[in-house]
């Protein structure tokens, strides 16, 4: 299977996440650059600012938002509100629990360990549901810490668990005052700019403020998101976002397939399947979905075998109609600049010009990177790759190694394209809490048995249609560019 850039999502994420803090009296100037707009149309309001990854080589890349009026970062990850408005939402959290057995004392929990505790997010975000998907309805400010023993859950259908013993690590809050809507910056998703297929969607608020949040297929009136094969990719696809995974089918021999949905759900308008064997870089299938059908017969793939199964009675089941084709897309890093970090693009033929809202490309060590934030505080572009695992090289599992498991398929695959290199996560020191991490450059193909367990349970361990890959030593983090988070004035 590919991987979806998440185009909108990833980004703005970054805005309700800790990290190094935002300086709200720092600028980045906007402009033109040889008639292409730096900020590819972003532009901040009067009171909804954008922020931004400064790097100390001069490249800008987004960070997130923030409410000037309400001085706190947001974002508009969560989408459309029961009331059918988008908003930008500051971070919340907690979960509703009860603190009498009849379930009509209601209460904030959150779980805060004696080590390492976080500061409690400052709002807790009610949801609701409008057909068969969960939005959020209403926001609350979190109350005044509670004493309770004993807490519980209800159910959808209103029963009341039995009771949990309140732990060391467990508090508890009243639900606070409900923030009106109208406190939040409403924000619209405008309709598709640029020619040819694949247009761009900009969230836009009344005060001003400008954003590319994701692009729109006018040939499948979908919007939809950039999908790549690998790092080294120079095309991509835009594929629909509300596609459905489809599994079952109407014939014992699984070629008629069919999407299965909930019968509180409406049926999107593209569905995708995967193919029985894949190999690493193999696309998914797109299909425009057809009309509801029978429940019976219903099958299902596995194994290269099709088996029966009999349908549920609360879910829906639609034929799948003709393959789709979805839009093409160039992906590529910027040229054109001295900068060592380079802004990535999606782009058209015709002009349109998407970037990709977190990812950047470091000339200098020939990979992909995000910005992380390390233990230190400090903000870098650190590269992405592979995962380290660790294994033994004894059979009695106590001479440890550090390597990597490429996915590799079955044998009829053509060789994957392994990562220049690889990450570790490493422990916090003692007294400190945040975990950091290593970069290792990927070398050769371990060719020596593994193993994995313990001295007292080890035995062989042996990748699943995977080959490991031995690393180097660990990379200095301070050879990976800096950067800093700034807000618009």
């Amino acid at each position: 299977m590919r991987g979806i850039a998440l185009i909108g999502l990833v980004a703005l994420v970054a805005a309700c996440s800790p990290g190094a803090p935002l300086d709200p009296d720092a600028s980045t100037p906007l402009g033109s650059d040889a008639g292409v707009d730096p900020n590819d149309g972003a532009h901040s309001g009067a009171r909804l600012k954008l922020t931004w990854y400064q790097f100390t080589d001069g490249t800008k890349q987004f960070s997130g938002m923030y409410d000037a009026q309400n001085k706190e970062a947001c974002s508009p990850y969560f989408g459309t509100w029961t009331d059918g408005h988008a908003y930008c939402v500051p971070a919340s959290g907690g979960e509703v629990v009860y603190t009498n057995s009849t379930c009509t004392a209601q209460a904030l929990h959150y779980y805060v360990p004696s080590v390492c505790p976080q500061p409690l997010p400052k709002y807790y975000l009610e949801r609701g549901t409008v057909g068969c998907e969960a939005r959020p309805a209403h926001l609350y400010l979190r109350g005044m810490q509670l004493a309770a023993s004993t807490y519980y859950y209800k159910s959808s259908t209103g029963t009341c668990s039995t009771g949990y013993t309140a732990q060391s690590y467990d508090q508890f809050y009243n639900v606070g005052t409900q923030l009106p809507n109208s406190d939040l910056v409403e924000l619209t998703l405008g309709a598709p700019e640029g020619s040819g297929r694949v247009g761009v969607r900009f969230y836009e608020s009344s005060d001003g403020m400008k954003f590319p949040w994701m692009m729109h297929d006018s040939m499948l009136d979908a919007d939809c998101s950039a999908e790549y094969a690998s790092e080294v990719s120079t095309t991509a696809r835009c594929v629909p976002n509300d596609a459905r995974y489809a599994y079952y089918a109407h014939d014992a021999s699984c070629t008629q397939l069919e999407l299965s949905l909930s019968n509180t759900c409406t049926a999107p308008a593209y569905a995708y399947t995967y193919p029985e064997t894949s190999c690493p870089n193999d696309d998914e299938s797109y299909y425009a979905v057809g009309g509801q059908q029978a429940s019976s017969p219903l099958y299902f793939p596995s194994g290269g075998s099709c088996n029966s199964t009999t349908a549920a009675t609360s879910t829906n089941y639609y034929a799948l109609g003709g393959q789709i084709a979805t839009a093409p897309l160039m992906y590529a890093a910027d040229t054109g600049t001295a900068h060592r970090i380079q802004l990535i693009h999606y782009t058209t033929p015709e002009g349109t010009r998407f970037r990709d809202p977190y990812k950047l490309y470091d000339q200098q060590m020939g990979t992909a990177c995000y910005p992380q934030t390390l233990p230190d505080g400090t903000i870098r572009c650190v590269a992405t790759g592979g995962y380290i695992d660790t294994y033994f090289t004894s059979s009695a599992c106590t001479t440890p190694v550090e390597v990597v498991e490429i996915y590799e398929g079955p044998s009829t695959c053509a060789a994957p394209v392994v990562p220049k290199y690889a990450l570790l996560d490493v422990a916090p020191d003692p007294g400190t809490c945040t975990y950091g991490t290593e970069v290792h450059a990927i070398t050769t193909p371990h060719t020596t048995a593994v193993y994995t367990g313990s001295p007292g349970s080890c035995s062989v361990y042996t990748p699943y249609e995977g080959v490991l890959y031995n690393v180097g030593p660990a990379v200095p983090l301070t050879d990976f560019v800096g950067a800093a988070q700034t807000i618009d004035n």
